[in-house]
Parts: C-alpha cells; structure tokens; sequence
C-alpha cells in the first residue's frame, strides 16, 4: 500500500494532485532553461540553485538549452499561455519541471519548489500543481512614521519573508520625517530617517525578489509632523488646533476631551501645493515604482477652520475632493499611478463617479466587521480600482488580538475577491509608542499573504506549522500557537469593544489618576488576566529556536508579557486609589515603579537592536510620564506615613 503524502505548502496552491512515485535528485543533475530566448527564468534559476544548495547540500549548474548528454534535475519551461505570476510544477520520473508565462511565475515555482525541498529533501513526491493568485497586488505595509524606524538588515529580513509568501508588493508609510527630505534638513535633523541612498538598495533587493517598492507618503491629512513647525504652521486648516469631536475618541481614556494638534492641509493654500511639489521631487526619484499612495485619510479639520464658510456653502465633501483632485495633478505630471485611503470619499458615496479614472481607492478597515463588501461595491460600481486593505491588529495591542486579525484579513480577502479588488495591502501600523514587537505582527503577515494568493484554498489554513518551522525553526513546534495565544489576552479584558485597541494598553497610556477604564474590570478578570499570561511565559521557556534571531524573539516576548503584566498591577493600583485604600502604602507603589524601570530598561534595549535610536525616547514618554507620576504618589504616600 503506497504512502500517503502529506503536503505543507504555504500558501496553499490552487490545485495540487500527487500520484504514486517518488523521484530523486541526481547529484550530477543541472537547472535546465529551456523554450525561451529571453531566459526570463534566469533569476527564478539563480534562485533554486541557493535553495538546493542551502537546503539539501547539493551544487546544480545551470544549463541554457535541451542536450542529450545533460541530465535534468529541473527544468524551467516557457508556457505562452500562463498569465502573470502563473506556474504550474510537474514531477515524475523524467524529473521536475517548472511551466511559466512570466518571469515572476518561474521565480513563484521556485518559491514553492523551496517548501517542498524543506519538507521531503532530496527525494521528492510525484505531483502537479497548478497555481495562480487571487490578487495582482499581494502587499505589505509597514509604518515607519509613528517612533519606530527599522534598520536596513531589519527591511531586509521582512522582504525575505514576504518573497517566501509571494507577496509583490511593499510600502513604508511616511508621515513627519522617517525620510531624510534633501530640500529639508531641518525637518529630521535630530531624527535618524532612512535616505534617498538606501531606499535605492532596498529597491534593488525588492526587485531581485519581484517585490515592487511603492512610495507612500500622507499629503493631506497626518502632516502634524510639518504643520506644528513654525515654518508650516500656516499652512494648517486649523493651525491652533482642535479638540477631536466626542464619537470619535474614548471618553473613558480622555475624560477631558482629546486635543489634537493641527495635522490637516489648507486645502485652498496655494503654498500647499508648492510644499508637496518639493517633498515628491525628494522622495520618488528613489523608487523604480510607477505607484505613489498620497494617503488622505482621515482629514478630520476639513471645512473647520479657514475653510468653514466655504465648506458650509460647497460641502466638506467637495472640499476634499478638489484638494484629492489637486494631488492626482502632482502625481500625473510625474507620470505616476496614485493611490489614496478610501476612507473620506466613502462618506460622500455621491462623489466617487467624479474621482479619475486611473486612480486607486485603498479600503481599509481593521474590525473583525468592516464593511468591506458595502464599501468596496461603491467603488466597483463607480468603476474605480481598488484595494482590499486589512490589518495585523499588532498595534496598540502590546502582544495582538489574534481572533480580531484573523477574522478581518479574512473579510477583506473574501469580499475583496468578490467584487473585484485588483489588490490586497496587509496594513501593520504604529500607534500610540509603536510598543509591539515585530514577531507580534508575523502571524498577521502569513495568515494575510496566504489569503492573498489563494482566498478560498485558504480561508480555513492553519498558520502554525509555517510559524514553528519556516520562521522560527522551532524544534518544540509549540511558537506558532504560543503566538496566537499571546495575542488572545484581549479576550480576557473586561468585554466592551474597543476599535484597535486593548484595555491593558490604554491604561498604560491613561494617567494614573484616571480610573473609568480601571473600574470596568472585576479583580476575577485581572486574576484570569494574570493566569492567562502567566502560562503563556511557562511554555515561553519550552521553546527551542533556531532561527538566527532566536534569542531575540524570546526577549521581546518575554517583554511583551510583561507590558501586559504591568498593565494588569497598574489597573489593581488605580481601583485603590479610585477607593481611597487605606491599606495602600509608599512600597507598593516603589515595587511598581522598580517593575516599570525594568520594564523601559529592556524595551530600550530591545529596541535598538531591530530599529534606529531616533523615535525611541518619544515611544516611552507616556511611560516616563507614568514613571513620575509613580514617584509623585510614593513620595505623597511616603510623606503622609510619617505624618
């Protein structure tokens, strides 16, 4: 009775059949490219031969054209009639072979070859697979503005990772200075951004890996990082600022309103436009990309300052319109394909028929519920392309809120697919300090990457198994679901629904006096908190990595339950002051700010070693605010004990 096969392929292929036989791989075989003058597949061969060297120990050379003496190991074959990013891998006794219409397909069969040469070695099942992606677009975003900048070896590492995925496309959000802006130094002069010098090395190592480098830089709204400069300043629609309107923030988490500093154009200012002119001239020479994303999300001061009476007489809607309008001339004269968030002109469904023809509407939205089918058949219907644009529900989270991500990748990639998305952005964002660590986000990368490439194959495909064994190299096999569960913790909190955010996270962020969030959980919930995560750090220590970065993985683990660890002793600490405990003393309140010290002391550490010093001091203020507030309420309670 034959074997049965049991394939680990990530993302699953759309049609994969394996037949009885087994074929070995000769030592004195060669990478054949065969049927096509062009050798398109010749970067995809350069590729196989590091993978069958790296992984099963053996030497392939190339050979260009069909010989009777040479003895093919795998052949790369021209198939006219595969689309982009189409292949189709056959082997059986003859060998392997590898059918391709385009250079990025052979360099995808390749892609896959690498999983199956990981799995069974040398000796490889019988099969045809015939696959294709869901998407054109298969992308990633990384936000490089909110504190956290990556070094190069850190981009580096997540552009191998999204090769491996077969994503295509990678984009660094830039509002403020994460970019070194040649015409103005003064912006990021105490920054360390990335540079014009870099961006064209990361372009060519996305390139050599079919990953298109886009640029994406705000220009509408989330330039508080430009117009709180003096030299700015009037450029801002409200330059004094704004208090945010009350469905729009926490009450709990600001009790006295939430102050915003101007971030939003004048969209009547003609200097805007000249502004914008000199920050695309320094920025998109870098980029090989004919896309550019301008962003223009959430414009919240349009029509509220300078503009009101015309905002009144026009509609903030056609006030945002106009300035979008504006922007898609800046882009075309550089003869460049714009991009921008959806999530404005959605409110005003009446003017999307009026939007160019040759633009791109991103739709994003990061709740499990987003309305995502609703929104995207606007734009269909308006015949505007569009992406479907989800999240890693890393951010603000400490750890993640795995149930969340996976359910909202998940319904961006089903009703992206049923009404005609042309592509698929995994959004990683950064707010509020940027406190999780990268691994937080990487499942969110692979469940999102598989989604892409193949909706309904995988829908329901657990990510584990690429987690504990492509990532990590974890010989326990017990990472991948320690991550999920990690970033379960949310669940545990006190059941009201926060948008993109966890309770343990905002009362890090909240000042200590303020206890509304702290009284809507029970000590039981904190208990089961405490537990919850406790386990968590017993299997911590059962891992055995062997990724190159292993060690480091533990230790931001390791640092993002203890965020979540101190979160849960400040909540306990804010419910005895809302009470007024007598019991409560200055050494309670030292031990937490020792903790808390422990806490900055290996974030700080841990930070640098992934990321660039600038930023950093900026992501743990609230801490260090909370730090002296700590110390404040030691020296009170210390100075009324001696009373």
């Amino acid at each position: 009775m034959p074997e049965v096969i049991h394939l680990q392929l990530f993302p699953r292929p759309q049609k994969v059949m394996v037949s009885e036989g087994l074929f070995h791989i000769p030592g004195n075989g060669s990478i054949v490219l065969a049927g096509e003058s062009q050798v398109s597949a010749l970067p995809a061969a350069r590729r196989l031969q590091q993978i069958t060297s790296g992984v099963i120990r053996l030497s392939l050379p190339l050979s260009i054209g069909l010989r009777s003496a040479t003895v093919p190991a795998c052949t790369f074959r021209y198939n006219a009639l595969l689309t982009e990013g189409a292949y189709e891998l056959h082997i059986n006794e003859e060998g392997i072979t590898a059918a391709y219409g385009s250079a990025q397909g052979a360099y995808y069969a390749a892609t896959t070859l690498k999983q199956l040469l990981e799995q069974f070695g040398r000796t490889l099942p019988y099969l045809h697979i015939r696959d294709q992606p869901d998407f054109a677009a298969r992308g990633l975003m990384l936000d490089i503005s909110r504190n956290k900048i990556p070094k190069l070896e850190t981009l580096y590492r997540i552009i191998d990772l999204m090769a491996d995925l077969k994503l295509n496309q990678l984009q660094l959000y830039i509002e403020g200075a994460p970019f070194a802006y040649e015409s103005f130094p003064q912006v990021w002069e105490l920054e360390s951004p990335i540079t014009g010098d870099e961006i064209l090395l990361l372009d060519a190592y996305c390139r050599e890996r079919y990953i298109e480098l886009v640029p994406n830089q705000n220009s509408f709204g989330h330039m508080e990082g430009w117009l709180t400069r003096p030299e700015f300043n009037h450029l801002a629609e409200a330059p004094e600022g704004f208090m945010l309107p009350e469905h729009m923030y926490n009450s709990d988490l600001y009790p006295g309103g939430l102050f915003m500093h101007p971030g939003t154009f004048d969209t009547e200012d003609p200097e805007v436009l000249k502004l914008l002119d000199t920050m695309y001239d320094d920025l998109l020479p870098y980029f090989t990309s004919n896309l550019v994303n301008v962003g223009c999300d959430e414009t919240y001061e349009v029509g509220l300052g300078k503009n009101k009476a015309l905002a009144e007489a026009t509609g903030k809607g056609e006030l945002y319109l106009s300035f979008l309008q504006k922007i898609h001339g800046l882009v075309k004269q550089r003869g460049k394909t714009m991009q921008f968030w959806g999530d404005i002109i959605i409110q005003h469904p009446e003017l999307i028929p009026r939007l160019p023809k040759d633009i791109i509407a991103m739709e994003w939205g990061y709740g499990d519920t987003h309305p995502f089918e609703a929104d995207t058949l606007k734009f269909r219907e308006a015949e505007i392309p569009f992406y479907v644009c989800p999240g890693t529900s890393s951010w603000n989270s400490l750890t993640g809120r795995t149930d969340n991500m996976l359910a909202n990748l998940r319904n961006a990639a089903v009703h992206g697919k049923r009404n005609g998305a042309i592509g698929y952005l995994i959004t990683d964002w950064g707010d509020f300090g940027h406190w999780q660590h990268l691994p937080v986000s990487y499942a969110g990368f692979v469940y999102g990457a598989a989604l892409a490439w193949n909706v309904e194959g995988n829908l329901e495909t657990d990510v584990t198994p690429y987690l504990n064994h492509s990532i990590f190299q974890d010989r326990s096999g017990l990472i991948g679901q320690l991550l999920l569960d990690l970033g379960n913790y949310y669940k545990l909190e006190s059941g009201t629904s926060h948008p993109n955010d966890t309770e343990m996270s905002m009362l890090l962020r909240s000042e200590l006096d303020n206890a509304l969030l702290a009284a809507k959980l029970s000590g039981e919930q904190l208990q089961q908190l405490e537990q919850y995560i406790g386990g968590i750090e017993v299997r911590l220590g059962q891992l055995a990595l062997e990724c190159n970065d292993a060690g480091l993985v533990v230790e931001e683990l390791s640092n993002g339950i203890h965020f979540v660890r101190h979160a849960v002793q400040l909540t306990r600490l804010k419910q005895q002051l809302a009470g007024g405990d007598p019991q409560l003393e200055a050494p309670q309140v030292q031990a937490l700010m020792q903790d808390l010290d422990l806490l900055l002391h290996q974030y700080r550490q841990l930070w640098t070693r992934r990321n660039r010093p600038g930023g950093l001091e900026r992501s743990v203020s609230k801490l260090v605010r909370l730090r002296g507030e700590y110390a404040d309420l030691a020296a009170k309670l210390g100075a009324a004990a001696v009373r």
